[in-house]
């Protein structure tokens, strides 16, 4: 059976290197399979879909259909999309479909997606969170027969029992953070914390120690999704990778994005993407990202400058998820034959990156 997350050691300094799938681009259902198995057969450790654009559970299964040792998993389930019992119900099913390798990431989402797009109000979502995540624990932990009730502030259960047993006596649970709050509420009530991208070595490995720290363990674990443009021409890598950049704000708005590049001192960048976006001008808005964002917050350039970058974040980083640049089309467009081909073969150098990461050839880039 397949270890995930902190139950697989990464070893001293090493990163565990996953995939996240995180747009579209016309890529279907065992589209995402296919890529699923390859990334098995690269060596990574895990596949993870965001559901913004698909899904949390479905196309899982469909990967899980295709592969046998990775990790799979939401990054991350919507909280408010979902109750904690259906979620529950659904991450025990699939944990059983995958035969153990489940690895359950969840979150509050941001306004546009609950507030605009399913018209679900966002409300202390501290609190929400600390409920939704122990109701949800009690839910994919329960035994057949169990009873559970619970009285939230929030949430509340009552009368529901068991009917099955779960595979596992317990599904790693990830909390997705990205202000300082929800970290810490991460570190008291999950397994894990689940990050977002555009971070530094530096600001992450800050917001590790505090999680380990608060959560009063080492095998904490953090997770991290980073932007990732691998090319042999380093000037191509670095202008997809600003272009991924403008795309978290023209795209769809991400609030948090913003959030993350202003405490890091990208004031003046985020400002500019912002306005330039707004007024339609996304060259000028390309060129506001300056080539220290690229260069800190973005892992992008030759495989070997992408390998010295995955390392420095070994130590704090337990799992660094790619997502594919190349792959985040979330725009209306041409959905030809050969337009899903080539999104498919784009992850070709990110398989490639992530298998020499794999075999350790992170750890030898910072040594050189």
């Amino acid at each position: 059976m397949q270890t995930t997350g902190s139950d697989r050691p990464a070893g001293p300094g090493r990163v565990r290197i996953g995939l996240m799938l995180a747009g579209g681009g016309g890529m279907t259902v065992p589209d995402m399979a296919g890529i699923a198995a390859r990334a098995e057969s690269a060596g990574f450790h895990g596949v993870y879909v965001a559901e913004a654009w698909r899904s949390g559970f479905v196309p899982l299964a469909a990967m899980a259909a295709r592969t046998e040792r990775i990790a799979l998993g939401p990054y991350v389930l919507n909280a408010h999309a979902r109750t904690p019992l259906i979620a529950g119900m659904s991450a025990v099913d699939l944990d059983e479909v995958s035969g153990g390798r489940l690895v359950l990431g969840v979150g509050s989402g941001n306004r546009v997606t609950n507030e605009s797009y399913q018209g679900v109000p966002v409300e202390r979502p501290l609190r929400k969170m600390r409920e939704y995540v122990e109701l949800l624990r009690l839910v994919t932990r329960a035994r057949r027969g169990r009873r559970l009730d619970y009285e939230g502030e929030i949430h509340r259960m009552s009368g529901w029992t068991c009917q099955v047993d779960p595979l596992r006596p317990s599904i790693p649970i990830y909390l997705a953070a990205t202000s300082p709050r929800m970290t810490r509420l991460a570190a008291d009530v999950a397994d894990g914390v689940a990050l977002g991208a555009v971070q530094s070595a530096a600001f992450v490995a800050g917001i590790a120690a505090a999680c380990r720290q608060a959560a009063g363990r080492e095998d904490f674990d953090v997770m991290m999704a980073s932007l990732v443009a691998v090319d042999e021409d380093p000037e191509r890598a670095r202008d997809a990778a600003r272009a991924a950049v403008v795309n978290l704000y023209a795209g769809k708005p991400h609030p948090h994005y913003d959030s993350l590049l202003r405490r890091q001192g990208h004031e003046r960048v985020a400002e500019g993407v912002d306005r330039f976006v707004r007024a339609g001008d996304l060259d000028a808005a390309r060129r506001a990202v300056t080539d220290e964002v690229v260069e800190q917050l973005v892992i992008a350039g030759t495989p070997k400058e992408c390998l010295a970058r995955i390392a420095q974040y070994g130590g704090s980083v337990d799992e660094l998820l790619f997502v594919n640049v190349g792959g985040m089309r979330y725009e209306a467009g041409s959905n030809t034959s050969s337009a899903r081909r080539a999104l498919l073969d784009s992850f070709e150098p990110l398989l490639d990156l992530g298998r020499l990461a794999a075999a350790g050839g992170a750890r030898d880039a910072e040594g050189a």
